[in-house]
């Protein structure tokens, strides 16, 4: 019946410029920008968390293999505690690997570290030996209340997102991919949006060794003093506005804020189409 519903939801999936949210096939919200966390660790994963909810965030992205559940945790309820947000408000995205032989209670682990009752979102981290086995353990975990969103991480092919639609009771709300100026999948994302499901961007600034490229490209760079914005938030709009939800990291309260400073400008048609024309269907990682 949960599979049926969100098929037939597909058909509302509407990706809107000016929207800060969308609704998931779940019937949940989900905002479209959001701070990754992946390889901060410690007190600069706890303090950039608690950062971003002040700049205005309200999704936070964090993974089992990050190592890092405990501190995003601890962020969330610093900022909770001093009445920037509610719990209710942020949406709290998490991972679970493939080759997990215990994911119940991986997930059960997962809500204890981070220290709420329910995950908004979890996602298969990436395909591996157990994917199948973990998938269904996080339709159980819809069922039982601990998880309000399931999805998957780094598949890239209809065939390998469409297994999970046609297998299982719960589809996909989301798929979370490599995707910048450089690689942007508009068949998969197009595809995807027909079955009710958001793609997410990882690396939206092309990652580790890779950053310089995307903002000190000419085309992006002239269309920042055009805007008057900085790159990194045109690159960041242009993510929204194409229909991607985006989830750039960083530790810099600085560039946390920089980065959700976005809502305030609109890129024209030919601007995205010059975006558009930068892809060059090259990916960094090969996860």
């Amino acid at each position: 019946m949960r599979k049926a519903i969100g098929l037939m939801l597909a058909s509302l999936v509407i990706f809107c410029a000016d929207a800060q949210t969308v609704k998931l096939n779940s019937g949940y919200d989900m905002p479209v920008l959001g701070l990754g966390t992946w390889t901060l660790k410690g007190d600069v994963a706890e303090k950039a968390v608690y950062s971003a909810l002040k700049s205005g965030y309200r999704l936070i992205d964090t993974a089992r293999y990050y190592g890092n559940e405990t501190e995003v945790g601890r962020g969330i309820r610093k900022a909770v505690d001093e009445g920037i947000c509610k719990r209710e408000d942020v949406f709290i995205t998490t991972k679970l690997v493939p080759w997990s032989n215990t994911p119940d209670s991986d997930i059960d682990d997962s809500l204890e570290k981070l220290g709420v009752d329910y995950i908004d979102l979890i996602l298969l981290h990436q395909h591996g030996s157990n994917d199948d086995a973990v998938y269904r353990a996080m339709c159980r975990a819809v069922k039982a209340g601990k998880v309000r969103s399931i999805g998957i991480s780094n598949f890239y092919t209809e065939k390998g997102v469409s297994h999970f639609i046609k297998n299982f009771d719960i589809p996909p709300a989301v798929v979370q991919n490599e995707n910048h100026i450089f690689y942007q999948n508009n068949q998969l994302r197009d595809w995807a949006k027909g079955q009710g499901i958001y793609i997410e961007s990882w690396y939206p600034f092309g990652g580790r060794g890779h950053t310089k490229d995307h903002l000190q490209n000419p085309t992006v760079l002239e269309i920042a003093r055009a805007h008057k914005k900085s790159a990194a938030q045109v690159i960041v709009r242009w993510h929204i506005q194409a229909g991607y939800i985006v989830i750039p990291g960083s530790s810099n309260p600085a560039h946390i804020a920089e980065n959700y400073n976005v809502w305030d400008f609109t890129l024209t048609d030919a601007e995205m189409s010059q975006l558009e024309g930068l892809d060059k269907g090259v990916r960094y990682e090969n996860w």
